[in-house]
Order: structure tokens, then sequence, then C-alpha cells
């Protein structure tokens, strides 16, 4: 079969992008298949055009892009392909239209949401369709170390192995992913011996730097000079996209932009679903050119022409920004992508990554995007390397046009190592026998009660928020290792972590314990108060141990209140209490067991049920 010529026929090109005929021949062999293309590199083509070559087989491409998918699918149907989608925007006999058009092998592309992939409705007439391949868009969301972390993507392996006829490939799909989140992808979705195709990450066309403003004023007017093209737009200037961490800046921004006359447009999971589409609609036809946004907006967009990215908030990993910034220069013009880099902005983005329930890593991946703003290093050559590629300096961003010659960042940047070097010198503390001795007695005392940085600050003597918040002010350990830094007795603790002295109880807010205490004797351990005292006395409230229904019921309630807000809907409305609680007890494994509990309906099963599964299967391992 010729490639180049059903290329040329089908979809108008003449020649494939890197990576992209490596993959397409890769599915036609029916290998699973990881493709790993920079953004604006065609990934969609990949599963384009082999499901283009079929006979009433489907290609199922699980999508986390539903505002996307009437586009991709009148775009497909513009090519002459059979295609289809089939969401919650659609009512059920639609939807039950579209999936009997499946069975029927009327329809070579299905794109559907994981969570609609996922229920027990879709998995049943699933097993009646004859499948080609199963692509997973967006793939990073599967793996818990990625940047875009999607619990119900951890399920889609369930598909193939329920299907009668499981002999069709998967194919994983995504712009950025680092070996560790490629394994994790392999794994999860349960692919054997997978191809592994991936492009370069070098983007000859744009131009990256990093900006140093010292307040929210000279952030604001360097906005508004860097867009000042935009402000009367003379012929074809292009898009331009400004990311913000918070839904609050996003709000701030584009009514900055708006007093100042610009034609702006805002995207956020605060609005409604109606009000985001109308915006969507306006910026891809280019009547609103400049679009303010949170992280919500971006996947699987299509505008070639965006000539300008500007992140006016620090993202939350390289990953994010690389995928966000690389939706710059699409059409390979030239193109700029700006961060401003400020420590404020920093620490709100570790504040709401430590809130993340199911974000794990996530300390570590923003010291990646600390690392790239500190360093008088080739920007792109610190991108390629965080996704393992070796490149030559790139002669276009900040650093290679003036290395050193810029004041304020040589200053920033000195002034950044200046404060590591003294943290990392409070850290090399010699510790005498009784000072470790010390600590050891407070985690015999208070077993995986506290974690490093409370154990820390208690040690020490500090004041903090935190420490007077538990009252450990008047616990008996407190100030025991007054003029003892703070970083060394946590240095000292995460060494002992790693050569398994001090082990770590918990994921999201993780609890030192010594090894002699097993998880039974954590739970049968005596309480004590702060004073480092036993509460055993007739007329003291023994405080019981957490049992497992009431952790779990703890986790549920949490993510029920984080999609509330996230929903704009009364807890009431995603679960009542006593639901959540029956979920716990009963502890259902599969979507079909969590339907039946009682007060759960389809609708919830579909909406949330792999979520639930998730938060529930991290306990029972």
């Amino acid at each position: 079969m010729d490639l180049k010529l059903e290329l040329y026929n089908r979809f108008g090109f003449r020649e494939f992008r890197p990576g992209q005929e490596d993959s397409i021949h890769s599915i036609l062999e029916g290998k699973d298949t990881v493709s790993i293309l920079p953004t604006g590199a065609g990934k969609s083509l990949i599963y384009q055009l082999p499901a283009s070559l079929q006979n009433k087989k489907v290609t199922l491409v699980i999508s986390p892009l539903i505002a996307l998918m009437k586009d991709q699918t009148e775009s497909l149907l513009a090519k002459g392909i059979p295609a289809a989608f089939c969401n919650s925007t659609m009512d059920e006999l639609d939807q039950m239209l579209v999936l009997s058009k499946a069975v029927r092998g009327e329809i070579l592309v299905l794109l559907v949401s994981p969570e609609r992939a996922l229920s027990p409705s879709f998995q049943k007439v699933f097993k009646e369709m004859s499948i080609f391949s199963l692509v997973v868009d967006e793939a990073h969301c599967v793996s818990q170390w990625g940047h875009d972390f999607r619990p119900e993507y951890r399920q889609i392996h369930v598909l193939r192995e329920r299907h009668p006829q499981p002999k069709f490939p998967i194919v994983a799909l995504t712009a950025t992913a680092t070996e560790k989140v490629r394994r994790d992808v392999q794994s999860v979705l349960g692919m054997m011996d997978p191809n592994v195709v991936v492009s370069s990450f070098f983007r000859p066309n744009l131009k990256f730097s990093v900006e140093y403003p010292d307040s929210e004023r000279e952030k604001a007017d360097r906005l508004l000079e860097l867009l000042s093209s935009w402000r009367k737009p003379s012929g074809n200037v292009g898009r331009a996209i400004v990311y913000c961490a918070t839904r609050k800046k996003a709000d701030e921004t584009y009514e900055l932009l708006k007093d100042f006359g610009y034609s702006v447009g805002k995207y956020h999971a605060g609005r409604t679903d109606g009000i985001r589409e109308r915006t969507q609609n306006a910026y891809s036809s280019g009547k609103v050119p400049i679009l303010v946004a949170t992280n919500a907006f971006g996947m699987g967009m299509d505008q070639s022409d965006v000539r300008l990215v500007v992140h006016y908030q620090v993202p939350a990993s390289l990953e994010a920004y690389y995928q966000e910034a690389g939706r710059a220069g699409r059409d390979g013009k030239d193109s700029l992508c700006v961060l401003f880099y400020k420590a404020g902005d920093v620490a709100t983005q570790a504040f709401m990554i430590s809130k993340e329930a199911n974000f794990k890593g996530g300390d570590s991946l923003l010291k990646h995007i600390k690392e790239y703003a500190n360093k008088e290093e080739c920007r792109q050559i610190q991108l390629c390397r965080y996704f393992g590629e070796k490149i030559s300096s790139c002669g276009n961003c900040d650093i290679c046009l003036d290395a050193g010659q810029n004041l304020k960042r040589t200053k920033f940047i000195r002034a950044e190592q200046i404060k590591i070097q003294k943290k990392e010198e409070k850290k090399k503390y010699d510790f005498l026998p009784e000072d470790e001795q010390v600590i050891l007695e407070f985690l015999k005392q208070h077993p995986a009660v506290f974690g490093k940085t409370i154990i820390a600050k208690t040690l020490v003597g500090k004041r903090t928020k935190d420490v007077l918040r538990y009252r450990m002010e008047k616990n008996s350990f407190f100030a025991n290792l007054e003029g003892i830094p703070e970083e060394a007795v946590i240095s000292k603790l995460e060494a002992w972590v790693d050569i398994k002295k001090v082990f770590v109880a918990g994921n999201k807010y993780p609890k030192l314990y010594l090894p002699q205490f097993t998880k039974q004797s954590l739970k049968r351990s005596t309480n004590h108060n702060v004073n480092g005292t036993e509460t055993t006395s007739s007329n003291t409230k023994i405080k019981r141990p957490p049992t497992l229904n009431s952790q779990i019921l703890k986790d549920l309630m949490s993510y029920r209140d984080k999609k509330s807000r996230q929903l704009k809907w009364k807890k009431f409305m995603v679960f009542q209490n006593p639901v959540l609680k029956r979920i716990a007890e009963s502890k259902p494994k599969t979507l079909s067991e969590l339907g039946a509990t009682k007060g759960v309906g389809p609708a919830k099963v579909e909406k949330f049920g792999s979520d639930i599964l998730e938060i529930i299967s991290k306990w029972e391992s």
C-alpha cells in the first residue's frame, strides 16, 4: 500500500511529518503504539489515516475534549470519513442512534469521553462493535506522574480486556511525556510490547524567554507592551494567548485588557459550558484575537497562527509549560513564548498543587520550572533535555541572544543562587548523637502523626501558624533542638527515609514513623497529647484511630466538595452524605456495583463513577 498516495488522496498532504509514517505503519501492523509528537505535529492524522482505510471497523477515540468533539467530527466528515461523537451534550436517543451505527459499521471513527466509555451502558454496546483500534488522545492524562492526571483514564484498559475480540491495538497519543510518564502510560493501559515513536521536541521557530517583574504593576505594563500589536492591528497579526494559574487572575487580566481597549475573551472552568463554547468559537474564527485562559483551554486546539503565548503566572510543571507554550507558531512562522517568573506566583502554584489529592510529585515537577527560570542556559536545551533529547543551542531564545547582558535577569538569578547556597549550607549541620536521639524520641511519641516540616519546626522552636494550630508550642519537645537550622532537621529526616530508617504513611499528607511501628501497631498505638504524655485517665477522651470506612468516607467527601466547587453545584446535588457513607461501607469494585448502591443513579455513575472507584481502590490495595 502506498501510504503517501493515500495521504494525498484523502488529506491533501504530499509528505508526512516526522513520526507520523512510523506510527501509522505500526498501527496498520496491529501493534500497540505510543506516539509522542510536539504540539502541532499532526497527531490526529496518526489514527485518522488508518481508520479511513478500514471497512466496517471502528476506531474508538477516547478524548477529554468534549467541547471540541463536534469540530473534530465535522473535520473528518468533510474529508469523507464517516465519523461521530457520543457524549453528555447529546440526549439519550441521539446517543443510541450513534452507537447503533457504530455497531453496524457505518461509522469508522467514534469519539467518546472517558466517562462515557467506562459507563456500563456503553461497555455493553462496545462489545458488539468490530474494533480496529482503541486510541487514547492526550494520553499523559493516564499517568499520575503527568501534569494533567485524570483518574478515570486509569480504567481505560478494561475496554480491551472485556471485549470478546481483544486483538485490536491500543494507540496512545500525547505531545508531552517524560520517560517516567511513558512507562506509566504503557503499564496502566495494559499495552503489550508497544512501538514507541518519539519526534523531536525542538521548535526552531519559537523564541522562548523568561522575564522577572518585581511587581504586579510591572507585570501588567509589560503585558500591555507585548500585546501592543493587537491594540490597533494592521494586517494579520495572528492570535495571542495569556495563561493564568487561577480563575481570579484570569478575570483580573481580562478586565485589564478590556479596559485598555483590546478585543479579548476569557476561558476558564468557572464559566458555563455555553459561554466557554461561544468564547472558543469567537477565538477560532478570529473575531476575538486575544484569549486570557487557565489551563482549562488549549488541548486539541487547531489554530496555527498563534504568534504570542504569555504565561502571566508560573505553570505547574515544565510539561504543562511546554505544551501550552507550544501552541504558538504551529504554522512554522516565528512566534514568541514569554514566561513571567515571580516568587509569589511560585508560592501560589505550590499551594494549588498541594490541594490536588490525585497529584503525585507536585513539588518535584515545580522544581523543574524553577530550574528552567533560574539557569542561564539555552531555554530549548533545557526543555528538550527534560524530555530526554539532546540538542545544540537554539540561537533564538533570550539566553542565546543576550547571555550575561540582561542585568535584571543576572541579578535575579544570582540572588536565587545565593538563596539556594545558603539553604544548602544550613542542611550541612553536624548532628550530635543526642540531637538525633531527640528526633527519634519525637517519632516514637508521635508515630505517623506529623510530616517532616511540622516536626522540624517544632523541634527547633518555630512558632509558625501550623505549629500554633496544632498547639505544638506546648509540646514537651518544643525547641529541644533550638539553634539547629530547620533545613538541617528536614534534611536529616529525608536522609533517614531514603535509607528506610524512617517510613512514610500517606500520599497527600505524608506522615513519618519508625519501622517498629507496623500498620497494626500504629492503629493500636496509645494516643498522646501535645505534651507527650499518655491520655489514659478515666475522664480524658481517648481519640480512636480512624477506621478504613471513615478514611474512605473522608476522601469521598473531599472529592464531592471539590466537584461541587468545580460544577457550581450544591454539595447534595453531587452526592448526599448518607449515599457516600453507603459507598464507603460497600466499597464497590465495578461501575455496576456502584450503580446498585442506593442513591447512585446511572447519570452519576457516568459522571463520577470512575473517580469514585479510583478513590476506593487506593484504600483496597
